[in-house]
């Protein structure tokens, strides 16, 4: 594995009404490596992530970043753009409250812009663009600074379908260019495999299991149709239905190459899918 960027070791939080929004939650996102969340709605992926990006202080446990604080971009569920700006003047906002001059940011947001496929819409302000141009523009101004490690919070959640495939397949091939250290939230398990180099199965507060993802990078959208995709896909959901219930265990209906929390094997099944790893379940 790369050299981490991110690691959130043992992290619990407890919000002061009570409730245990992650318990004891382990996981590692290695440089130029993008890995996926993906669980249901309460389960704390979220809470994951703001406190990856230091916006939620954890309760107990610890977060490691190795990455320069300044070079950590997040991508929120809505756009937030600033309805006065243009797309330009939207994607340039870091850079400026960070010093660069007029003119070197604004090339850097047209770099940016061009990037997402916006070179024409430099000068369009937010109510002039669609819902997914407007998300192209907040993917651009969180990569406009190079970022070591972005974050995702289920920014496509919002979108059409057709959209959002065409976004999906648009970061797939800036990821596959750049190799920034990524951690992605969805509910989309179509999404979480095609975009991710692992997969991390949540139920309530904690990692489940994790899935190895092998398909090398730039991906085609084609992949998606294709039998390997389905198969994992669907080792992913069946993960998911056990996520919220009893650990997942290794039995002989369940993936192999499976290891308990304590990163200690269990007996895998003869003939069952490869790449699949449970982070709790007892073998």
């Amino acid at each position: 594995m790369t050299p981490p960027a991110l690691v959130l070791d043992g992290v619990t939080k407890v919000f002061d009404d009570g409730t245990r929004a992650l318990d004891g939650v382990s996981l590692t996102v290695g440089r130029g490596e993008l890995v996926t969340l993906v669980g249901p709605s309460g389960c704390g992926k979220t809470t994951a992530l703001r406190v990856a990006a230091g916006l939620e202080p954890p309760t107990s446990g610890s977060v490691h970043l190795d990455a320069d604080p300044a070079a950590v971009s997040f991508v929120f569920q809505d756009p937030t753009l600033l309805e006065w700006r243009t797309a330009t003047a939207n994607v340039a906002l870091v850079p400026e409250l960070r010093g660069v001059t007029r003119a070197e940011r604004t090339e850097r947001a047209h770099r940016a812009l061009e990037d997402v496929g916006l070179g024409d819409a430099l000068d369009k302000r937010p109510r002039q663009l669609s819902g997914g141009m407007r998300m192209r523009v907040s993917i651009a101004r969180a990569l406009v600074a190079d970022p070591e490690l972005a974050l995702f919070d289920e920014p496509f959640g919002a979108l059409d379908e057709i959209t959002r495939l065409s976004l999906q397949t648009l970061l797939q091939g800036i990821f596959a260019r750049r190799r920034f250290a990524g951690l992605f939230i969805t509910h989309s398990v179509s999404e979480a495999v095609y975009l991710s180099d692992r997969v991390l199965v949540m139920g309530p507060g904690r990692v489940e299991a994790e899935v190895a993802v092998p398909f090398a990078h730039p991906r085609p959208p084609e992949l998606r149709f294709t039998p390997e995709f389905a198969a994992l896909a669907g080792d992913v959901s069946r993960l998911l239905e056990r996520a919220g219930g009893e650990p997942t265990t290794a039995s002989e209906s369940s993936p192999s190459g499976v290891t308990t929390a304590r990163g200690e094997p269990a007996t895998a099944s003869e003939g069952s899918p490869s790449g699949v790893t449970d982070a709790r379940g007892d073998s």
